[in-house]
């Protein structure tokens, strides 16, 4: 508890300096101990009104953490549906869950509870970087094409959207990929500190180029984007301000839903309320 409370008190000293981005400490969850039981770890997350999905990629798992505190487990390397060989990302929206296989190129579809659903296969992508707005699209990011490719969930197959090519700085130099909630895009660059933000159309609105630009993630909440590295720093890139969180572990993902910042470590999980003025 005094971790905790030191923890809030570093967030509002920084807050208050910064006071165009503010930052509070909303919560912590401890992950279950079930994890543990299970050696589930942990290396990507997303965030639904009904609890926490979870992917295990080197154990090629999946987990589902009701808000109840009720856990299910599926997926694992097997043959059955719900198997999966390379997974790269697990995503969420509208009481459905999805696994993105990259090297069997499917996209494996679950209910809220992890019940198997179908499975949708797509040629020739092989995707670095996985995204879903909150219409339910979902957007791939492929080095190898050079193009971003969406379908929306009820479709069985992808269609070219965002012709990467043109963009040198975007070619293997991606570090992150971020599908907002407005439909909006955003792609971290590291080969010349780049970020490049595209409207739910497609049409590039905007480049952003600075040596500060550095960070492990990618993500927006209300109008204001922002890095985030794996050591807690968090920068805007509108204002320029910035924030260090105190964490005593790396951050392994960061998503967003409804204004709210969700930070995964490997035992819990920070929600940060952040508020732009």
């Amino acid at each position: 508890m005094r971790i905790n409370k030191f923890i809030i008190l570093v967030v509002i000293l920084f807050s208050s300096i910064y006071p165009q981005a503010k930052f509070k400490l909303n919560k912590i969850i401890e992950l279950p101990l079930r994890f543990d039981e299970e050696k589930f770890h942990p290396t990507e997350f997303t965030v639904s009104p009904t609890g926490y999905y979870f992917l295990d990629k080197s154990d090629r798992q999946i987990a589902y953490l009701a808000n109840s505190g009720n856990v299910i487990f599926a997926g694992g390397y097997g043959i059955e549906n719900d198997a999966f060989i390379d997974p790269i990302k697990i995503l969420s929206s509208k009481l459905r869950a999805w696994v993105i296989d990259r090297t069997e190129n499917k996209l494996i579809e679950f209910d809220h509870k992890l019940n198997y659903l179908r499975t949708v296969k797509f040629d020739r992508i092989y995707p670095e970087f996985v995204g879903i707005d909150d219409w339910g699209n979902i957007l791939l990011q492929s080095d190898q094409e050079h193009m971003i490719f969406k379908s929306n969930p009820s479709k069985t197959n992808f269609d070219e959207f965002i012709d990467l090519s043109i963009w040198n700085d975007l070619q293997h130099c991606v570090v992150d990929f971020h599908a907002a909630y407005d439909g909006t895009i955003g792609i971290l660059a590291d080969c010349k500190n780049s970020v490049y933000i595209f409207n739910r159309l497609g049409k590039l609105e905007k480049t952003i180029v600075s040596k500060s630009i550095k960070g492990n993630f990618l993500v927006k909440l209300s109008n204001e984007w922002y890095t985030v590295d794996t050591n807690g720093q968090i920068k805007s890139l509108l204002s320029d301000n910035q924030l260090i969180l105190e964490t005593s572990q790396p951050i392994l993902d960061v998503v967003q839903m409804d204004g709210k910042l969700y930070l995964l470590f490997s035992d819990k999980i920070w929600i940060v309320d952040v508020a732009t003025n």
